[in-house]
């Protein structure tokens, strides 16, 4: 019940200055729907009719946008206090909203305005929905200090043809070197004997033969080293490409840095956003020498997303992690508050009691019941990783009914899809079959410019790129979501982050049949029932309560404010059915 009976008395400020209440305020009804099952709700509020000097203070605020005042393009402060006689005050703070069917009556002499709630969580949402991350960098609000440094490698899937072909080459020129120089061995042993007979016996001609004929085949052998080396060194660069470097920035210190740019703390309990780190998309190519090969590699040179990507707004950014941790938003103070739907902190900070009213109708939430729910990351077709290493990017969840009387008459039907617009990480686990075969190459390679100088260290940076991101492509073209552990993707990253765990950790508030049919409730539309600021207060904090002992939540409500009443709508926690199985796919 209402701590403000129907003898309410009010008060209204614009810009701190008491006028005249606006006309027919009586009247005035509020709307509060908590769309996408919000714990705060989307206010709708019939416009105010301001007159007289009111009027004339709002349209003085207008004016002043050309002469050096802020104009109509920031809200006035508005200020509705309620007051009653036992002395219980409490004030509605909000702003005219001068881009909302603001209309001047002139014939009427009186100006109609729409207000938007101070500090109200679609009032954030409305600021964040027209900033990108780009605009935060410009004003160097995120910079480099928030990026992380990654490594990565491209390593393609292989034409296996052309690899063939390549070993083959390398494989018969290796082997004539390994000839040429047991040869040039032999002929040298020749040469040696000849210079004993010639103090002996002999001519000189056949010696001088001899000699021109080894330092001819020197000569071959230093050439066909020299050719060996060089096409080895193509060979690794081709199919050895150099370590690269990206940068990403945390999911949560993203998050963090927007809350901070409108004057708000970010509290979060989801442990994985702590890990998680935001990879943008990389539209940029190497830069190549004339001869085809790799002068210059180019990673994403910041962490944020780019124009191109899902998150390049902050909204995005924001809705991106809704989506994934079936997660809710509430403004507390100066905090945003973003937790998971079964957080026990929704019921814990609940302070709505609903009245003792009759309850004449009773519905089920049966249109929330989907036959088919999916999880699903993006895959990248500029990645073939993302495709190949599939495993982890979806989880299908099949609700049938445990005993069937007539197959066709099953009411079950429906998909969620719950589509998280980024891809997940492969991590280089192990030398591939091919590096295996380069590795042996790369130590004869470097055991003969050792021995010439200016020696190589390919069998080395072979075994360094275990452990790292794998990408088929230098530009892939969907950003990623990588949990790091000291900066480095673990052997079983997946373990940790995949669409199987989010669906046990987070989706499975939705299910109609896990935790005791915990998705199942009784529905309650249009109940009316005293109401008064206090209880609007609650509600616009925290739209969860108790209702019989068990979890409930309002759906929306429309409050009279001149009557002290409101008709509300809200669910209750109730199963129904007990005759409903999960069957779970998960595609590799």
């Amino acid at each position: 019940m209402s701590n403000l009976s129907i003898n309410t008395e009010q008060k209204y400020l614009l810009n701190g200055v008491e006028y005249n209440a606006p006309i027919e305020w009586e009247d005035v009804e509020i709307a509060a729907d908590y769309s996408g099952d919000n714990v705060q709700p989307s206010l709708t509020i019939e416009e105010f009719q301001f007159t007289l000097e009111a009027k004339q203070v709002i349209l003085n605020w207008i004016q002043n946008g050309m002469t050096g005042g802020v104009g109509i393009f920031e809200g006035m402060p508005f200020q509705l206090t309620l007051f009653n006689n036992q002395a219980v005050q409490h004030n509605f703070k909000a702003f005219l909203d001068f881009t909302n069917g603001l209309v001047d009556l002139t014939e009427d002499g009186r100006l109609d305005v729409s207000i938007i709630p101070d500090n109200g969580l679609e009032n954030f949402f409305s600021q964040i929905e027209s900033t990108t991350f780009g605009y935060l960098e410009q004003l160097g609000v995120v910079n480099s200090s928030d990026y992380l440094t990654i490594d990565y490698v491209v390593e393609k899937k292989f034409n296996m043809m052309e690899l063939l072909i390549s070993s083959v080459v390398l494989y018969l020129m290796i082997k004539e070197l390994a000839e040429s120089i047991y040869r040039t061995a032999e002929l040298i042993a020749t040469v040696y004997s000849y210079a004993a007979i010639l103090f002996g016996y002999g001519t000189v001609s056949s010696i001088i033969y001899v000699i021109a004929y080894v330092l001819i085949q020197v000569a071959y052998t230093a050439t066909l080293l020299v050719a060996v080396i060089d096409l080895s060194k193509k060979m690794m660069n081709t199919l050895n490409p150099p370590k690269r470097q990206h940068k990403v920035i945390l999911w949560k210190r993203a998050m963090e840095i927007v809350c901070n740019f409108y004057g708000y703390n970010l509290i979060s309990p989801i442990a994985e956003l702590n890990f998680i780190h935001y990879l943008p998309s990389n539209p940029r190519l190497d830069t190549k020498l004339s001869s085809g090969f790799i002068n210059q590699t180019k990673g994403t040179p910041t962490g944020i997303p780019n124009t191109l990507d899902y998150g390049y707004n902050c909204a995005e950014m924001f809705d991106l992690a809704k989506t994934t941790f079936n997660g809710k938003f509430a403004i507390i103070g100066n905090d945003v508050h973003f937790r998971p739907e079964n957080d026990p902190f929704w019921l814990q900070i609940s302070t709505y009691m609903l009245p003792d009213v009759l309850i004449e109708k009773i519905q089920w939430n049966t249109e929330e019941m989907k036959a088919e729910r999916l999880i699903l990351f993006d895959v990248d077709l500029n990645d073939d990783w993302t495709i190949d290493n599939y495993f982890g990017n979806a989880f299908e969840i099949r609700t049938e009914p445990n005993s069937v009387i007539r197959k066709q008459a099953v009411l079950l039907k429906g998909i969620d899809e719950v589509k998280i617009r980024t891809a997940l990480p492969t991590r280089k686990n192990e030398l591939n079959a091919v590096e295996e075969f380069l590795s042996f190459v790369a130590g004869f390679i470097d055991g003969l410019t050792g021995i010439l100088g200016g020696g190589t260290n390919f069998q080395g940076q072979l075994q360094s790129k275990v452990g790292v991101l794998k990408q088929s492509e230098n530009w892939h073209s969907v950003p990623k979501l990588l949990f790091l552990l000291g900066g480095k993707l673990p052997v079983n990253h997946r373990d940790f982050f995949n669409a199987r765990t989010l669906y046990f950790n987070y989706h499975k508030e939705k299910s109609f049949v896990l935790d005791n049919y915990h998705g199942q409730k009784i529905v309650y539309n249009d109940i009316e029932v005293p109401f008064g600021f206090e209880d609007y207060k609650k509600l616009t904090t925290n739209s969860y309560f108790y209702y019989n002992g068990s979890q409930a939540k309002i759906i929306r409500f429309a409050w009279s404010v001149g009557q002290d009443t409101a008709k509300l709508s809200f669910w209750v926690r109730q199963p129904y059915t007990k005759n409903l199985q999960e069957i779970y796919i998960e595609p590799s």
